[in-house]
C-alpha cells in the first residue's frame, strides 16, 4: 500500500470562519492509497508511521490542493494573438487565431496549473466558433490531457445553440447581421451556422460523455454540465441540460452576466435580466454556478441566494476584458458561495491562483471604513473547499481532514518568511498575501507526487513545449487567413452595433472615486 507522511511547518486544514481556520502548527497528514487517514502532530504521527515516506520538511506550509473552478484554455488568446478587448470585441478576433490541438492545448494549461499548486479544475471546454459542436472525440482528448497530467478534472462541455458571438441592447446575432452589407451578413452567417446545431442533436451527446466519464467512474474525473450563456442557449436547450444535470446527479456551470451588454439583452430579449430569466424557468439552485455575475443586480443576488445558486469570481479576466468588478462585498453578505476561476488568463497571462487569490483580496477594497472587504480566509476557502463544491468534488476534496482524498499543495515559506516575518501573522494571512506560484514545491493529486521539488513527475515539459512550438510556429491556414479577414470586415460593424448602449445613469454598488 502507498503510503506517506506529508509533513509541513504549518498544515492548514480547513476554513472555518472569516478570520479563522484549523491549522497545525509542525504537523504532518497521513495518507495511504490516496485516502488521508490522520492529521495532527508530525512527532506522534512519526512514531506511528516510522517507515513511511516523509515528504516536506518544517519549512513547508502543508494546505489543500487549489481548485481553479473557471478554466477554458492553455495557451492564452494573448499567446495566439488576440489583444486584450472588451469581451465583445475580443470574442471576434479570436476567430483568426490559430488552431491548435486540444490535447496538446489543455496539457499546456494542466502543466502551469500544477507547478502553481492547482490540484483539480473546471475545464470549461468549447469548440472554436464557426466550427462544429463537441463531440466525443475532443471531449476524449481534454479528459486525456488530464488524465496524462495526473490533475483532476471536472470536464465542463460548452454548449450553444443561438448568438454564440453577439447579444446587446439591440438584439442577437440575427439582429446584428441584419445591420450589414447583404454579402458580409451571408458570409457571416455561414461562418456562423456550424456551431449551432438543435437541441435534439446536441443532448445525445452530452448524454455519452455523461455514462463515459461521469457518476464517479474514475476518481479524477467529473462531469458538469455547461451551458455557455443565457443568451447563447434557447430556453430548450437550457432546461434539457438541467434534466440531464439531475438525472446524472452532476453540477452546472454557466456564464451570467459578464458584460453589461449581456445583462442588456435580457431586458430586450426577456423583459428582466438573465438571471432572472433563468429563474423563472427553473433552472436555478445549489448544483448551479454562475460565472463572472459581474453585473447582477440586488435582485439578481437576493434570488440566487434564495434559491442557493453559487458564483464563480474570475477577477483577472473581468478586469482584462474591461468587463467590470463583481459586487463581492454584497455577494458574500447575502451568503452566496464564491469559487474563483483564472478562466482565459490571469492577471500575468498564466494559471497561478495565488496571483488569483492575491487580486481577489486586493480589489474589492472600496474606500472608507465602513465596507468590510473579503478576507484572507474568505478568499482561500474560495480557491479551496468553495471551488471543490462548485466543480463537484466536494465531498473528495478542499479540506484536509481524514477520509478526505489527499490533494495537498506544499508551499516553500523561505520567500514568505525571509528576512522577517511578524510571529502575530496568521498562516493564512501570509500565505494569501505573500506567496506566489513559484513558492510552489510539491504537489500531490490523490496521494499522487506529480511535482516534486518544482518538477514535473508525470510530463516532459520540454517535449510539450516543442510539439506546441512545432505545432503553432508556422504560417497561417488558408482557413484561418479567411477566419482573420472576416473578423477585420466584420469588426467596424460590431463596435456600430454595441456603441453609446450602455446607459449613462447607472448606480454601482460600490464608489472608488467622485468627479466632484
Amino acid at each position: 500500500m502507498a503510503l506517506s507522511l506529508i509533513r509541513g511547518k504549518h498544515v492548514v486544514c480547513k476554513v472555518t470562519g472569516r478570520e479563522s481556520a484549523d491549522v497545525v502548527s509542525d504537523g504532518a497528514v497521513v495518507q495511504r492509497d490516496g485516502v488521508i487517514e490522520a492529521v495532527g502532530d508530525y512527532r506522534e504521527l512519526r512514531a506511528q508511521h516510522p517507515d513511511a515516506e516523509v515528504i516536506g520538511s518544517g519549512n513547508h506550509i502543508v494546505m489543500p490542493g487549489l481548485v481553479n473552478d473557471h478554466f477554458h484554455v492553455g495557451l492564452t488568446p494573448f499567446q495566439m494573438g488576440a489583444p486584450d478587448l472588451p469581451l465583445e470585441m475580443w470574442s471576434l478576433h479570436r476567430i483568426g487565431v490559430r488552431t491548435i490541438d486540444p490535447y496538446l492545448d489543455q496539457l499546456y494549461g494542466a502543466v502551469q496549473m500544477i507547478e502553481t499548486g492547482t490540484t483539480a479544475v473546471q475545464a470549461i471546454h468549447s469548440t472554436p466558433r464557426g466550427s462544429g459542436p463537441v463531440s466525443m472525440e475532443i471531449a476524449d482528448k481534454v479528459v486525456g490531457a488530464y488524465q496524462a497530467s495526473g490533475m483532476r478534472v471536472s470536464y465542463a462541455p460548452s454548449v450553444v445553440d443561438q448568438n454564440s458571438m453577439v447579444a446587446g441592447p439591440g438584439g442577437g446575432e440575427a439582429d446584428f447581421a441584419a445591420r450589414m452589407p447583404a454579402d458580409l451578413a451571408g458570409r457571416y452567417r455561414s461562418f456562423m451556422e456550424p456551431g449551432y446545431r438543435p437541441v435534439d442533436e446536441i443532448m445525445p451527446v452530452l448524454e455519452e460523455i455523461s455514462q463515459k466519464y461521469g457518476n464517479g467512474q474514475y476518481e479524477r474525473v467529473r462531469v458538469t454540465m455547461a451551458p455557455s450563456n443565457v443568451h447563447r442557449c434557447s430556453d430548450e436547450l437550457l432546461t434539457s441540460i438541467k434534466e440531464l444535470a439531475g438525472r446524472h446527479s452532476t453540477g452546472i456551470h454557466i456564464h451570467l452576466q459578464e458584460t453589461v451588454y449581456q445583462k442588456l439583452y435580457g431586458h430586450t430579449a426577456y423583459g428582466k435580466t438573465p438571471l432572472q430569466h433563468l429563474h423563472e424557468i427553473g433552472f436555478l439552485g445549489p448544483e448551479v454556478v454562475c460565472g463572472h455575475s459581474v453585473w447582477a443586480t440586488e435582485e439578481d443576488l437576493s434570488i440566487m441566494a434564495a434559491t442557493g445558486t453559487n458564483i464563480c469570481h474570475n477577477a483577472s479576466s473581468n478586469l482584462r476584458l474591461q468587463s467590470g468588478i463583481a459586487p463581492m462585498g454584497r455577494i458574500l453578505e447575502a451568503g452566496i458561495k464564491v469559487a474563483i476561476g483564472s478562466d482565459e488568463a490571469g492577471l500575468n497571462d498564466d494559471k497561478d491562483l495565488f496571483q488569483e487569490m492575491r487580486l481577489v483580496l486586493k480589489i474589492h477594497r472600496a474606500p472608507g471604513i465602513d465596507l468590510e472587504p473579503p478576507t484572507s480566509h474568505q478568499v482561500l476557502e474560495m480557491a479551496t473547499a468553495n471551488g471543490a463544491y462548485a466543480s463537484w468534488f466536494g465531498d473528495r476534496i478542499g479540506t484536509l481532514e481524514p477520509s478526505k482524498r489527499a490533494d495537498m499543495t506544499l508551499v516553500d515559506m523561505r520567500n514568505i518568511e525571509e528576512p522577517f516575518l511578524d510571529p502575530r501573522v496568521s498562516v493564512v494571512d501570509a500565505l494569501v498575501h505573500r506567496a506566489r506560484g513559484i513558492d510552489v514545491d510539491t504537489v500531490l493529486v490523490d496521494g499522487e507526487v506529480v511535482l516534486r521539488d518544482g518538477q514535473l513527475t508525470r510530463v516532459d515539459k520540454d517535449e510539450l513545449f516543442r510539439e506546441l512550438k512545432s505545432a503553432l510556429d508556422r504560417p497561417l491556414t488558408a482557413q484561418e487567413e479567411e477566419r482573420r479577414e472576416l473578423a477585420s470586415l466584420v469588426e467596424p460593424h460590431l463596435r456600430r452595433f454595441y456603441s453609446g448602449s450602455v446607459p449613462q445613469d447607472q448606480t454601482p454598488f460600490t464608489a472608488y472615486n467622485a468627479r466632484s
